[in-house]
């Protein structure tokens, strides 16, 4: 185990095992940052508060539990105030596709919004559209086990991702993530002029004489949008103009007061 470390720390990976008892535990304590706590421990509270005593970030799986287990699990992980995050997972290996319930990762967005949610992947690499998906839904974290060789016996090679899986996912996350850009509702740069030349302006509906109280009947809305923005109308019902203003012609606050 050590020399897992040890390479790990040579090539610049983070090198993470996953206890199962409490000597496991106190081994690990000493050369990891973050520990992962299985879906088959959700339930074994005195585990998981040893676990939390060591102060440092949880990650925890939550295959084949339901809503009330997670959050026991949860609230028994709380006091200590530390960080953590929860994968949603089916505990089957392999996960048949039609198994993943991939709408749970929304659901536990929802439940937990003050944690990180991720997802632990069971089905077949094909060709990780699972993992993609699982990441368009918003998993920040995704594990999945890794082989060199899916002939390998044993239960954790042959539903693994090899190298040629991976680097298929990196590169299609690359280019999905491009397209999936920022959460944040604003406009992009790129938008600038046609948002000005889209939108509309209050325009002057006829022509107005110089100190008229501006009515309804004096207004419509054209393009472009450079003018006074529609949203202003309740504002400028009741302006007075400082100036003649003639038909079609675009509102600006400096012709008004």
């Amino acid at each position: 185990m050590q020399e897992l470390k040890n390479y790990c720390d040579m090539v610049g990976i983070e090198f993470m095992s996953t206890p199962f008892d409490v000597e496991s535990a106190e081994f690990l304590n000493d050369i990891m940052d973050v520990f992962k706590i299985s879906s088959s421990d959700i339930t074994n509270k005195p585990f998981i508060e040893y676990i939390c005593s060591f102060r440092k970030p949880i990650i925890l799986s939550t295959g084949a539990s339901d809503l009330e287990e997670v959050h026991d699990a949860v609230n028994w992980i709380k006091p200590f105030n530390i960080p953590l995050a929860l994968l949603h997972c089916v505990l089957n290996y392999p996960t048949p596709d039609e198994n993943a319930n991939l709408g749970m990762i929304t659901a536990l967005k929802k439940e937990f919004p003050s944690n990180i949610i991720g997802y632990s992947d069971h089905t077949l690499p094909k060709k990780m559209k699972v993992c993609e998906m699982a990441t368009m839904l918003g998993s920040v974290i995704i594990e999945k086990h890794f082989t060199n060789d899916k002939s390998l016996p044993g239960n954790d090679h042959y539903h693994a991702m090899d190298k040629n899986d991976l680097k298929h996912f990196h590169q299609r996350m690359e280019s999905l993530l491009e397209l999936l850009g920022s959460d944040c509702r604003r406009p992009l740069r790129t938008e600038e002029i046609p948002r000005a030349n889209a939108r509309r302006s209050l325009v002057a509906a006829r022509h107005i004489p110089q100190g008229k109280v501006i009515d309804a009947s004096d207004l419509t809305w054209k393009r472009p949008g450079w003018g006074i923005d529609p949203r202003e109308y309740d504002r400028v019902i009741g302006l007075k103009a400082v100036e003649q203003i003639a038909e079609d012609t675009v509102l600006t606050w400096n012709l008004l007061s």
